[in-house]
């Protein structure tokens, strides 16, 4: 019997992009994480899930995890956690507002899932953010769901709020857990960043990788498998 990968995430690994036309999104799957999987003679499953943050995936693990029979368990979160709710800012911009999942949680479960899958005896594989392109982002959304730019640049002036700092403190404490926990590392934003132009990669709501970046995330991931295999 072949060792299975089960892949849990967010919007970012189950190949999602935005629809622009038609403002909503749509799974446009370049990444080809089966295949490559296929390749290393394993089999895959993706229960990645759009909007997913940190607390609806640890109910989702201890949910699923009597149903699978996975040997590696690949987690890709935090996008969602350090969003905002973009709509009351847009409302209230002189109110102070918190992200989706502050840090110290953020980390707090991440770290319960980790040990959940460990106890479990399967081998957890976390992996760093993809960068927010956030000019695009603030476009995009504003665009989208008809909120004032005014107002949300106003309330990220007052705030301090550097969209690619608050990300890069995620994709920082994600690079923490797997030292501390002693787990593997797929480093999906060094992969990015690497790249010359890291915003040739993105989709134009400035968070979805197009098919280019999806590329950058199917070699990252068959070099690790490559790293480590037999797992």
């Amino acid at each position: 019997m072949s060792a299975t990968v089960s892949v849990f995430g967010d919007s970012i690994l189950k190949g999602v992009q935005p629809d622009t036309g038609r403002k909503r999104f749509y799974v446009n799957d370049n990444l080809g994480l089966g295949a490559i999987a296929l390749r290393h003679g394993l089999s895959m499953q993706n229960f990645s899930k759009l909007g997913c943050t940190i607390t609806k995936a640890w109910h989702y693990v201890q949910k699923m995890f009597g149903r699978i029979d996975a040997d590696m368990v690949l987690m890709n979160f935090g996008g969602n956690d350090c969003d905002f709710n973009w709509a009351q800012i847009s409302a209230d911009p002189l109110t102070m507002h918190r992200p989706n999942t502050d840090l110290d949680a953020f980390v707090g479960t991440y770290c319960r899932i980790v040990d959940h899958v460990k106890a479990q005896r399967r081998l957890p594989v976390v992996s760093t953010l993809v960068p927010v392109q956030k000019d695009k982002y603030i476009d995009y959304i504003c665009a989208r769901d008809g909120l004032d730019r005014s107002n949300v640049l106003l309330w990220m002036d007052r705030n301090g709020i550097d969209l690619d700092a608050l990300q890069g403190s995620y994709s920082d404490a994600v690079h923490g857990i797997s030292e501390s926990r002693e787990i593997p590392l797929l480093d999906l934003r060094e992969a990015f960043l690497s790249q010359r132009k890291t915003e040739d990669l993105m989709c134009a709501d400035g968070i979805h990788p197009n098919s280019r970046g999806q590329k950058v995330i199917r070699d990252c991931f068959e070099e690790f498998l490559g790293d480590y295999l037999p797992f």
